[in-house]
């Protein structure tokens, strides 16, 4: 059995813990193996052509601001933002469930199952990764005629993967060994500050960067002084990476610490709420909604509206997250006698409290009606987004987002709702889109009320 094999059988096999029912302690469907082999190959189709748009925007970006490494500041965000979305579920599965572990009683050497796990987890992001060191420096030459910007490029692209990798494993054995403060959990997620509040505009005329930008970003220097230092900011971010996946591959947990609720069933909504307040200061995925209000006050400064529909964008997509809360648990809860209208409902007071605070903080700005006329459309597409999840989950077919592909499906799924209470509200009036929000509203309530109970 060669390594090659080994390491896409893991790349799998983490898919099928990811993406079926498996992870939240349900028994998968028999088609669950194909579905596996179908989502295996969309995962890297997606990041293909992900990151082939992503690199062919930002070397474009250079044809305005002469500055081709600058431009791709653009294509490193979406690098570190994806990997760490998807790394940190990646590393999380790999270590819960001690893939090493079972393989280590296959004949097969430790080097060769440590180089299996390592390429395992790689391979989610291995093709995107090729696409963009393949076309970037091509298509920067192509553009700026200047093989020393291409250059700048690839070191550019080599430094912010090895970083965001090395993050993410760093980041994930933390999570997976509950030593991390409930504020080191949520402030992983605030990665995504950087990939918003960055002023894409300055991308997009021509810039010459002070010379004390050096330090913070010599990839942007043109010159012998950029050069060197973009070489050692290159090869030392490799050597973090390669220390780090060395540690990864060789810790071991021989200590777990479960974490204990107490639930009341005389009043589970309480009880769900406290459930799922301290389980969104544990789960990364889910706790960037605790974020959505600092996100919402700093863009009211200088674009109030965006920052409404930041907030309901952010708050939709968030939500697919809240199952995570449960995580195994939800056969217990499917057990229970309140079942799965309180945790359904706690999850949906939390989505609305953060929703209250987001329009207290507008009201500051000026636009709190605004944010009110958008509520029922919002919390709609709230209700519709936690119903999807907890039916597939129950029906076995897991939360259904592994992939960018299955993710905007979802994304167009939930968002449907608000999308069409936007275009009414700017291009008819205020009245059709709550006459439309709150039929919405009505329907979705009574089909959850007939299923979820």
């Amino acid at each position: 059995m060669s390594s090659v094999k080994i390491h896409d059988m893991i790349y799998k096999q983490i898919i099928y813990l990811m993406y079926t029912s498996r992870s939240f302690g349900l028994s998968p469907k028999p088609d669950a193996i194909s579905k596996i082999r179908r989502n295996a190959v969309t995962i890297k189709i997606s990041n293909i052509i992900a990151y082939t748009i992503a690199t062919i925007v930002s070397a474009s970006i250079s044809l305005i601001n002469k500055n081709a490494p600058f431009s791709f500041i653009f294509l490193d965000l979406i690098i570190l933002a994806n990997i760490f979305t998807t790394g940190l579920n990646v590393i999380f599965f790999v270590t819960n469930y001690d893939l090493k572990t079972f393989l280590l009683s296959l004949p097969l050497t430790e080097r060769d199952i440590n180089i299996a796990v390592f390429r395992g987890i790689f391979e989610f992001f291995y093709y995107g990764f090729l696409a963009s060191i393949v076309i970037a420096p091509i298509s920067t030459y192509m553009i700026t005629q200047s093989i020393l910007q291409a250059l700048m490029v690839e070191l550019e692209i080599i430094f912010f993967f090895s970083l965001s990798f090395a993050l993410i494993i760093l980041l994930g054995k933390r999570i997976r060994l509950g030593v991390t403060s409930a504020l080191f959990r949520v402030g992983t997620s605030l990665i995504w500050i950087i990939f918003i509040l960055l002023p894409y505009g300055f991308t997009f005329r021509y810039v010459s960067l002070p010379s004390y930008v050096l330090p913070i970003f010599p990839f942007g220097f043109l010159n012998v002084e950029g050069l060197l230092l973009s070489l050692v900011y290159t090869c030392l971010s490799i050597i973090f990476a390669y220390n780090q996946a060395l540690k990864f591959l060789s810790f071991k947990v021989s200590t777990h610490y479960p974490t204990k609720y107490n639930i009341k069933l005389q009043s589970p909504l309480i009880t769900y709420l406290y459930k799922d307040m301290k389980g969104l200061l544990r789960v990364p995925q889910a706790s960037f909604l605790l974020t959505v209000p600092v996100f919402a006050l700093i863009f009211s400064f200088f674009a109030p509206v965006y920052a409404i529909f930041y907030v309901i964008f952010m708050i939709t997509t968030s939500s697919i997250m809240l199952i995570l809360l449960e995580a195994s648990g939800l056969q217990l809860l499917l057990s229970l006698p309140s079942r799965l209208r309180s945790s359904y409902i706690s999850k949906l007071l939390i989505i609305l409290i953060i929703y209250l605070v987001d329009v207290i903080i507008f009201s500051f700005f000026g636009h709190a009606p605004l944010s009110l006329i958008m509520l029922p459309s919002s919390i709609a597409s709230v209700e519709l987004s936690l119903f999807i999840s907890y039916n597939n989950v129950i029906k076995g077919k897991g939360i259904r987002i592994a992939d960018p592909l299955s993710l905007l499906i979802r994304e167009i799924e939930i968002n449907s709702i608000v999308g069409i209470a936007a275009l009414l509200l700017f291009f008819t009036n205020v009245y059709y889109s709550l006459i439309f929000s709150l039929i919405s509203l009505l329907i979705i309530n009574i089909v959850i009320y007939k299923k979820i109970k």
